[in-house]
């Protein structure tokens, strides 16, 4: 955690210290969860500030203290809190509708300021209530598919961090090998695009050529949220293999690669980070490196192989006419040995892929999330690389193939707003061609 950060920690663990000694806790009997809705309620309806202070450290401490049975249960309560507002928030909208002047629409507003969305308000009051209430998220998300009726708190949990975590209150870093050895050693650890082996590995990604960045908030010390890689080259790299494995100075660079976005807080899950990370570092190198012109993602197609063999396996022949019987090849294990069936497979593979990009939707975006997140931020589907990844895990999810997606300057503006407004898709006619 840097300077600014302990400072701030130590004076609000100081001032907890001092409201301790006007926190009556004696009252409180029970279970360990009996105790904690307890403390809660009395930490919505608390007035002082430094005795709320004092609360609000002993509720994210009794939490922690919980186990996943009891953190189950504490959810489970709170959902009753939610139940038991709507009914109330639904009589102040019909008397809005009867009556829609400012005095009853100052009630509508103050009954959408429910109880639990003031309880992880204050209990951000703590020193490190941030930092508790999205591990808080993270077991919440652990916990929603066996249990949908916790979807409430989630709702509302990312309305919250969508204000707590906005761009104007994080700080964009860049990461090089003299930083601080706490935040190399998280580099490493929450890298799962491409995996760091070794320090000597992480060296490699974080010289002259090579660039790193990532998203910090001041509440959270020197736990990054969210950070990007980036290898300068010369030309739109088509296989990260070279990027990884290839120690050579290139001369005359002209473009940045971004080879790999990783989400380091599982509690801020859905949370918009990578958009605004991606134009800032755009902004960034482009003000550092005026030579550099292009811009441009090299990314996986995350989940296509299982998408394919799904649709292989379900009799979906339509999308594939005659070039199912050479798909099938590249369902046997260890197909891509063989030079033959890779030279039968490419073109048919291609293709496909430039379907399920392109063609295949859910609710009008496309199915395949890595796509949905660089249309989103205005990018074009510029082109798919053959043996763009031949890493194992390469093979096992996308045959191999990486795309990139690319960052015209001049264009991302206008790409953004087609697709959010019309969902119309940016592609180059590279992947015109694929798909004709």
């Amino acid at each position: 955690m840097n300077k600014i950060g302990y400072f701030t920690r130590n004076i609000f663990e100081s001032i907890a210290d001092t409201g301790e000694k006007f926190l009556d806790l004696s009252g409180f009997r029970g279970t360990p969860v009996q105790e904690l809705m307890d403390l809660c309620n009395d930490l919505i309806s608390h007035k002082g500030i430094v005795s709320g202070i004092a609360l609000a450290r002993e509720v994210v401490t009794r939490y922690k203290a919980l186990n996943d049975n009891e953190r189950l249960a504490f959810f489970q309560e709170l959902t009753l809190v939610i139940e038991s507002e709507i009914s109330n928030i639904k009589m102040v909208a019909e008397d809005f509708v009867h009556h829609p002047d400012e005095e009853s629409l100052q009630e509508l507003y103050k009954s959408l300021r429910t109880k639990y969305r003031k309880l992880f308000n204050r209990m951000n009051m703590a020193p490190n209530g941030t930092e508790v209430i999205v591990d808080l998220r993270r077991d919440l998300l652990r916990l929603l598919p066996e249990h949908p009726e916790l979807k409430a708190i989630d709702n509302e949990l990312r309305r919250i961090f969508t204000t707590w975590f906005n761009p104007g209150f994080l700080v964009l870093k860049r990461i090089d090998w003299n930083s601080e050895a706490s935040v190399l050693e998280k580099i490493i650890r929450y890298e799962t695009v491409h995996n760091i082996g070794s320090w000597k590995d992480l060296k490699q990604r974080l010289v002259e050529n090579r660039r790193c960045f990532a998203y910090f908030h001041p509440s959270l010390g020197d736990e990054p949220l969210i950070f990007v890689e980036v290898a300068l080259t010369k030309g739109i790299a088509n296989s990260v293999q070279t990027i990884l494995h290839n120690e050579k100075e290139e001369k005359n660079r002209d473009t940045a690669i971004f080879y790999s976005i990783n989400n380091c807080q599982r509690g801020l899950k859905g949370i918009p980070l990578g958009n605004f990370l991606i134009k800032m570092v755009v902004t960034e190198i482009a003000k550092e490196l005026p030579s550099i012109k292009y811009f441009s993602s090299l990314s996986p197609v995350t989940g296509f192989s299982d998408w394919l063999k799904t649709a292989i396996n379900s009799g979906e022949d339509k999308l594939f006419g005659e070039d199912i019987n050479t798909l099938k090849l590249a369902l046997q294990p260890d197909w891509y040995p063989d030079p033959k069936i890779r030279k039968q497979v490419k073109n048919p593979l291609m293709k496909v892929c430039a379907n399920y990009l392109v063609n295949q939707k859910k609710n009008g975006k496309p199915v395949n999330s890595v796509a949905r997140f660089h249309f989103s931020n205005g990018a074009e589907l510029y082109r798919i690389n053959w043996m763009g990844n031949s890493s194992k895990h390469g093979m096992a999810d996308s045959f191999g193939l990486m795309v990139n997606y690319l960052y015209d300057l001049r264009h991302i503006e206008i790409n953004h707003e087609r697709y959010t407004g019309k969902g119309e898709l940016a592609i180059s006619r590279n992947i015109k061609k694929l798909l004709s």
